[in-house]
């Protein structure tokens, strides 16, 4: 029987069509497209690397996709619904504040943020930004670092809001850690239960980027589509 072997040339020049194909997809997905602007309320400018869901296929990236609802523009970020009350291009920065607290008004968060998904988020990392932490006691509490919040305590059970820098998680005792939010930094001691209210509708700052924040490769980074060209083709020689 003849083996037929295989040419050394056309497994070279295969090998380096598929490179080139493979480069030229994946440079294709870090060129923006020219498409229009879109708009949705207060946000004028709605424009590469976002996208809203209505925008055309090709239009933005899918990993910055945003929604319109009556006119507010919204992000969903791990979960969690927030609007954008601003997006600065210069700055690569996003204003966002959480669906239930942007009136003012006394509410538990839509959705507790995990600190460890944001610390592991490949688009978006928190910018001059502390936490407001919600718990339920079955007693009242006497420090000044804890505001009641009087629309949710009643039967038995307080709940309290806490402004500050560090991370309130697992709590012993007559309490129990309920939710937490990113708020805006302010260097305010201990700030009265309206001033907290405040904070939180003033929401918090997201600053975004289009590849990944790790300037070294990772293959979860691979998998999202973000990685740097130059990074993937590098990872796929090495396999």
């Amino acid at each position: 029987m003849t083996t037929r072997k295989e040419s050394p040339v056309s497994s070279a020049t295969l090998f380096s069509l598929l490179i080139f194909l493979f480069s030229t997809e994946v440079e294709a997905r870090f060129t923006p497209h020219v498409c229009s602007r879109s708009s949705c309320g207060d946000i004028e400018i709605i424009d590469y690397p976002f996208r809203l869901k209505t925008d055309p296929p090709g239009c933005g990236e899918i990993a910055f996709q945003l929604s319109c609802e009556n006119n507010k523009t919204i992000l969903e970020f791990h979960s969690g619904m927030y609007y954008v009350k601003q997006i600065s291009y210069a700055d690569n920065r996003l204003r966002v504040v959480d669906f239930n607290l942007a009136s003012g008004s006394c509410s538990l968060p839509y959705k507790s943020v995990s600190v460890d998904e944001i610390i592991d988020d490949h688009h978006y990392r928190l910018v001059s930004t502390t936490y407001t932490s919600f718990i339920k006691c079955s007693s009242n509490l006497s420090e000044q670092a804890y505001r009641l919040l009087p629309c949710l305590s009643g039967n038995g059970s307080s709940f309290y809001v806490s402004y500050d820098n560090y991370i309130i998680s697992n709590l012993q005792g007559p309490c129990s850690f309920i939710s937490r939010v990113p708020t805006v930094y302010q260097t305010v001691l201990f700030p009265s239960y309206d001033s907290i209210l405040q904070l939180m509708q003033t929401g918090f700052d997201l600053e975004w980027s289009i590849g990944c924040w790790d300037s070294s490769f990772s293959y979860d980074c691979y998998k999202s589509g973000q990685s740097n060209p130059s990074d993937i083709l590098l990872f796929l020689h090495l396999r």
